[in-house]
């Protein structure tokens, strides 16, 4: 009877662990998502907005031209790309009814949770239109929050169209692995993911900066004489390779709407200031120098108000032969680093995050939102404070 009775009380959960795994609950298949990879936003005429995105197609083989069919009406197109992923796009007066007319036309539910990155006109970017872009795309349709924001010069669509997967990796982890690796060289800013880039957008307290990034025709190359390799956007640089899109350099915000840009130089003296760099190398007159460690960073708010910035750097020579001293060495970041807030502060964007820093000193959110602090920052002045430590 004991027996009869444990059976009768197991007998349940198996019946429901059998529902559950024969999918019997309302479950979606992994079949009937379109997986995107890539999102691209272009304003359009008569206030429209372009909605383009890259997603997996399901198959590995390029359609044969007598299966290829003419393109539907102009307000969304479906184009062949590599094998393995196509490209659909959607124009209409908004992100979100965009997003409407492609699930609408898409034998597919959109599935936004591979995200890869998100894409954006300059020229869209400069306007109120990011903030709620970003929010719609966020929240509306369950994006990958880890997506990385760029900005684009050019045609954000044409952008992912050229964007194609090298090196023998899939387009999802060839993008992954591609910002990782621009993180560890500082040559991006330290938080452009979306989720982070609206929250910066919506505090108050912090500025966001998004990748900035372009394509290469390899017919315009900018040769710029005694500067740093990275001391330029993309879209110019003088070397050939597989991939024509290029990512370097942060497109700072001023709230919702893109100011000005930074050079990859100058993204990498941010990342330093911030406390987030990572492994940099450094070329001063034919030596090449590498941080040993992070480095030790501290920001504050001085009593005049001054922006103030510490920052204590170990270098080891790593090739060349070295021709300054620490001193030298400590000097010009300082110069350079003062160079970059001073960027910035005429921007009105606050990417290196005083805000965080001066609010503390004020009793309650009314009092820090009538402390008219944008003008302040724009005006304060800067100091930067470096100690090298050769090795």
């Amino acid at each position: 009877m004991k027996e009869v009775f444990a059976v009768r009380r197991v007998l349940p959960v198996l019946l429901l662990a059998l529902l559950l795994l024969t999918g019997c609950t309302g479950g979606r298949e992994i079949e009937s998502g379109l997986f995107v990879i890539s999102l691209a936003v272009d304003p359009a005429p008569d206030g429209n907005l372009t909605v383009t995105i890259k997603a997996l197609s399901g198959s590995l083989q390029e359609r044969p031209e007598s299966d290829q069919k003419e393109s539907p009406p102009e307000d969304k197109t479906l184009e062949d790309t590599e094998p393995g992923y196509i490209v659909l796009s959607a124009t209409a007066p908004s992100c979100l009814r965009a997003f409407g007319l492609l699930r609408a036309t898409t034998p597919r539910t959109l599935n936004l949770s591979q995200l890869r990155e998100v894409v954006l006109n300059r020229a869209l970017a400069e306007t109120d239109a990011t903030l709620p872009i970003l929010r719609e795309i966020y929240a509306m349709f369950r994006a990958n929050g880890e997506a990385i924001v760029v900005v684009t010069p050019g045609n954000a669509g044409d952008f992912i169209r050229r964007q194609h997967a090298i090196l023998g990796l899939r387009l999802s982890s060839y993008l992954k692995f591609l910002f990782e690796h621009f993180r560890k060289i500082d040559i991006i800013p330290p938080r452009p993911n979306l989720s982070a880039v609206i929250t910066s957008m919506e505090s108050g307290t912090i500025d966001a900066a998004a990748v900035y990034a372009a394509g290469n025709d390899f017919e315009a190359p900018l040769i710029l004489p005694g500067a740093s390799e990275t001391d330029r956007l993309p879209g110019h640089l003088p070397r050939t390779a597989p991939a024509k899109n290029e990512y370097m350099g942060a497109a700072l915000f001023d709230g919702a709407h893109m100011t000005d840009v930074l050079t990859g130089d100058e993204t990498g003296l941010l990342c330093l200031m911030m406390g987030q760099a990572k492994t940099r190398m450094t070329v001063l007159d034919g030596a090449q120098y590498k941080s040993v460690v992070n480095a030790r960073v501290k920001r504050d708010i001085l009593p005049d108000g001054t922006l103030h910035v510490r920052i204590t750097l170990r270098l080891t020579l790593a090739a060349g032969t070295a021709h300054r001293t620490a001193g030298m060495m400590a000097a010009d970041i300082e110069r350079r680093c003062t160079a970059v807030l001073q960027k910035m502060q005429a921007a009105s964007s606050d990417a290196a995050g005083f805000g965080r820093l001066a609010v503390r000193s004020f009793p309650d959110i009314p009092s820090w939102e009538n402390s008219n602090w944008d003008n302040r920052y724009d005006r304060a002045p800067v100091r930067v404070s470096v100690d090298v430590k050769l090795q």
